[in-house]
């Protein structure tokens, strides 16, 4: 009889036990779980030249020459001095003009207006 006692109090001991571990769990997850941040907060995380590799990855599934048209602007996360490239290093660029510059962008080159931001030319990579 004593044994049956035991292993009665045991088993309501035991599922007691596991029951208020399951429900304390997710106040737990709770207090530690960290809002995700909005586009506009992890842009201002790359404001600076030394963030931009990280920045790049954040916008990798951009396809200039399928997304971006002649006329449009750049997007700013993609106006950044890391972006530019020198024409001289690819056979494919022609020289920019005044406040011109090109830009590379997963692949794909883009001319652009620097006071503008405007696309003045997308070369497919």
């Amino acid at each position: 009889m004593k044994n049956l006692v035991k292993a009665v109090i045991f088993s309501l001991s035991s599922a007691l036990v596991a029951t208020s571990a399951f429900a304390a769990a997710p106040e737990h997850h709770s207090q530690h779980h960290q809002p995700q941040k909005t586009h506009v907060q992890q842009h201002a995380q790359y404001k600076s030249p030394a963030h931009a590799q990280q920045h790049k990855q954040v916008y990798k599934k951009v396809d200039p020459s399928r997304d971006w048209r002649v006329g449009q602007k750049v997007p700013a996360q993609f106006q950044s001095k890391v972006y530019k490239v020198d024409h001289s290093k690819y056979k494919r660029l022609s020289k920019p003009g005044k406040n011109q510059q090109w830009i590379k962008v997963n692949g794909d080159y883009i001319l652009t207006n620097m006071m503008s931001h405007n696309i003045i030319k997308i070369i497919a990579g």
